[in-house]
């Protein structure tokens, strides 16, 4: 699909640039002509993942800000001066990307021609969330597979989920039924978490596949600060305080995980995995930056990663 001013990639679309790379697009708002997003894949000689006869090695090797960070020296990635928090943040210009993915389009290629072991239990899965009133207008893929350079032994299944109706309805299924999985992690790429976050709500072994998902917030329910997010006066100051985040807002179980605290102050984390401990709420300590009147604090910048504490 030739880029052209009309597309509008969404969080979880895939790109493909010039140089070959493949990237996994940030849904956050951005600036005129630049997509935000994560290298994930890049061209190689040999690799288990390929497309067109062309070998893909993947080259992200942890989420969170410093593992991005880490990605993009390696790489010599071209960065551009981010609008939130003053600092630099991995773009591609839209006139360098030959190729957008959407999760939705990738879904309905897989759907017209299911072709392998892995595209069944896709199905599988679809069903199960179908039989709980999930639309498929509401489901999307991405990763390896949306992109055509899955390997069906060694690939996950990564879907994306729109809007909170369905993205509440598929924590439920992960943590009621399929997120047995019990992988406790405390350290996200430099935020660090406590208790440790299970991440079975998201990401679970499904019938000997591990199969994750992200939540996608409608344009309804972006959350306020992120409809303003160039407005902000930059740089943040670092903040640390403590805060009360009522239980069971959906805002946090999509990306970038946006809560309301008792004292109309939000949190915003970049870091998607934490959205499980904000949506079960309560007490927190929380560390990162805010803007000038206290009104916003962002987890997971780059700048300053951050900590956030369940205290009660």
């Amino acid at each position: 699909m030739k880029v052209t001013p009309a597309i509008e990639p969404e969080h979880g679309s895939l790109v493909v640039t010039r140089e070959g790379l493949l990237g996994l697009v940030i849904g956050i708002p951005r600036p005129q002509d630049l997509l935000p997003i994560i290298p994930k894949y890049v061209p190689c000689r040999e690799s288990p993942w390929s497309r067109r006869g062309l070998a893909f090695c993947r080259v992200l090797e942890a989420y969170g800000p410093l593992g991005v960070e880490s990605v993009i020296s390696r790489l010599g990635f071209k960065e551009y001066l981010d609008g939130v928090y003053n600092s630099l943040i991995p773009y591609v210009r839209s006139s360098d990307v030959i190729e957008v993915i959407k999760p939705r389009d990738a879904l309905s290629r897989i759907l017209s021609s299911p072709g392998n072991e892995l595209h069944y239990k896709l199905l599988e899965l679809l069903d199960m969330l179908r039989m709980r009133g999930v639309a498929l207008d509401n489901v999307g893929l991405t990763g390896s597979l949306a992109i055509g350079i899955e390997n069906p032994t060694l690939s996950d299944l990564d879907l994306v989920v729109y809007g909170y109706t369905a993205t509440e309805t598929m924590y439920k299924l992960f943590v009621e039924e399929i997120g047995a999985r019990n992988q406790e992690v405390g350290n996200f790429g430099g935020l660090t978490v406590e208790p440790k976050v299970n991440l079975g709500w998201r990401r679970a072994n499904f019938k000997g596949t591990i199969v994750g998902w992200v939540g996608v917030p409608g344009l309804a329910e972006l959350c306020k600060p992120l409809n303003r997010y160039f407005t902000l006066e930059a740089p943040l100051k670092p903040v640390e305080m403590a805060v009360e985040v009522k239980r069971g807002q959906p805002s946090a179980l999509t990306y970038p995980p946006c809560v309301k605290t008792d004292n109309n102050i939000y949190i915003v984390s970049f870091e998607y995995n934490v959205g499980a401990l904000l949506y079960e709420g309560g007490f927190f300590k929380v560390m990162g930056l805010a803007d000038r009147n206290l009104k916003v604090i962002f987890l997971a910048t780059r700048q300053k990663p951050g900590h956030i504490e369940r205290i009660a």
